[in-house]
């Protein structure tokens, strides 16, 4: 069964001067999920894990000039140093010996370097976390086709220093110092510059290693390790153009300018300028760097961008609420325009059923038409040819039924005006019956 109260770590980084007899350094301590030793690390157990870690011993067995192992009981070797209260947790990338980037818990650790000459050494060396056994919590589980065990509560017990002959289980507790690893990245990235022709140019030459260790060396001349851990300047972080340095004579932190001669890999200070480093959380931080970049990547003058951008603020204010105005206006309009819309629509309705109504009319007027022409032609059927008659039918469309009435008495007069002679019962003959425009004119005497 693997041990699970056990874990490698690293110490990584410079040794920087905490106090006269004391040295910080950080240490990378473990990662979340599957490891090699068997366990299995949740998010929520690596947070109430990490709440333990303040004031856990740095512990060692030191024998023939190099650590050991764990020894046979806990008590066996010595306490080096000590996580402080305020361990400056942060989870940080490491690329591991494997190829595999991981995410690792790290804190400070404070190293007695002045009370043991061995404490010296325990930069570059492998670590291993130790956990209070009757803490421990879990159960054993199946995960990733392997049966580990799932942590559910611990507590720190210690960090362990160990050889270089014990390996870790976790892969990035095979120590190095973080600078030559970074040196090394840089020198593989230039090797593969060579490789494809020197086709890309560098934006930088000198990698951070380098200008952290050139820079340090200007700001502590004085240093010497045979001469103890009296350094001038502790090298916070380094950027493009400055480093965010610790004045350990003055008491505050700087910004140490500088300038880059990438032909000779070298660089000098050019300016010193007092800085505060303010204590902010996680979230404060964020708001902070965001307000920065929004100032122009400076705090200065930045409550004049602030006013005018409250001015900015209103304005935009002012110009949404026109906005709800004009929107409350577009509402009312395509409320009108839908209703609108519908009366539109109850209006073509109202059109086509009309239209339809004129249509029926209309046919209706010219069947009794129709009716009203035939029977003025059947009137004359007994008087007239049926050529005529024939004549006027096919172009009854072309006379109303009293036109077509005068020209077929027309035709009559024409084709018998004896018809029309005197008698006394009027200018139609005796056998021919009253009809029409005939019973008109026998109305009338010569």
């Amino acid at each position: 069964m693997n041990n699970i109260t056990e874990f490698p770590v690293t110490v990584y980084g410079n040794l920087e001067r905490f106090s006269d007899t004391i040295s910080k350094a950080r240490c990378r301590i473990f990662y979340t999920g599957l490891n090699r030793n068997g366990t299995f690390i949740t998010e929520d157990f690596a947070n109430s894990l990490l709440e333990t870690i303040p004031y856990a011993p740095v512990k060692g067995i030191y024998k023939d000039s190099d650590y050991t192992d764990h020894g046979l009981e806990r008590t066996q070797g010595r306490i080096y140093g000590v996580v402080p209260e305020n361990p400056n947790l942060t989870w940080e990338e490491h690329l591991d010996e494997d190829g595999e980037i991981r995410r690792y818990a790290c804190v400070d650790v404070l190293i007695y370097t002045s009370l043991y000459e061995e404490a010296s050494e325990i930069v570059g060396k492998s670590q291993s976390m130790e956990l209070f056994p009757s803490s421990i919590k879990g159960e054993w589980e199946n995960i990733q086709g392997r049966r580990v065990f799932k942590y559910t509560a611990a507590s720190f017990l210690g960090l362990q220093v160990l050889g270089d002959s014990v390996e870790p289980c976790f892969e990035g507790a095979a120590f190095f110092t973080l600078y030559e690893s970074l040196y090394q990245k840089y020198q593989d990235f230039l090797e593969s510059q060579k490789e494809k022709g020197g086709q890309q140019e560098m934006n930088f030459k000198l990698s951070d290693s380098q200008k952290y260790e050139l820079l340090w060396t200007l700001l502590n001349p004085n240093y010497t390790e045979e001469g103890g851990w009296l350094c001038e300047y502790a090298i916070m972080d380094i950027y493009d153009d400055y480093a965010l340095c610790y004045n350990y004579e003055e008491g505050n932190y700087e910004r140490v300018y500088y300038t880059k001669d990438n032909e000779a890999d070298s660089v000098s200070v050019a300016e010193k300028v007092k800085v505060f480093v303010i204590d902010v959380t996680e979230s404060e931080k964020q708001s902070l760097d965001t307000i920065r970049v929004l100032n122009g990547e400076t705090y200065e003058k930045v409550e004049e961008v602030f006013s005018e951008k409250e001015e900015l603020i209103a304005e935009k204010s002012e110009f949404e609420h026109k906005i709800e105005e004009q929107a409350e206006i577009i509402s009312t309009l395509t409320s009108e325009k839908e209703q609108f819309s519908v009366d539109l629509e109850a209006a073509n309705e109202k059109v086509e059923s009309l239209t339809t109504e004129n249509a029926d009319l209309i046919s209706f007027k010219k069947a009794v038409e129709l009716a009203e022409k035939e029977q003025v032609i059947d009137s004359y059927s007994n008087m007239l040819g049926e050529e005529i008659l024939a004549s006027y039918k096919e172009k009854m469309d072309e006379f109303t039924a009293m036109d077509l009435d005068k020209e077929l008495a027309y035709e009559l007069k024409k084709s018998n005006f004896a018809a029309f002679s005197e008698n006394k019962e009027g200018f139609i003959p005796k056998d021919i019956p009253l009809q029409g425009i005939e019973g008109i004119l026998s109305k009338y005497k010569k």
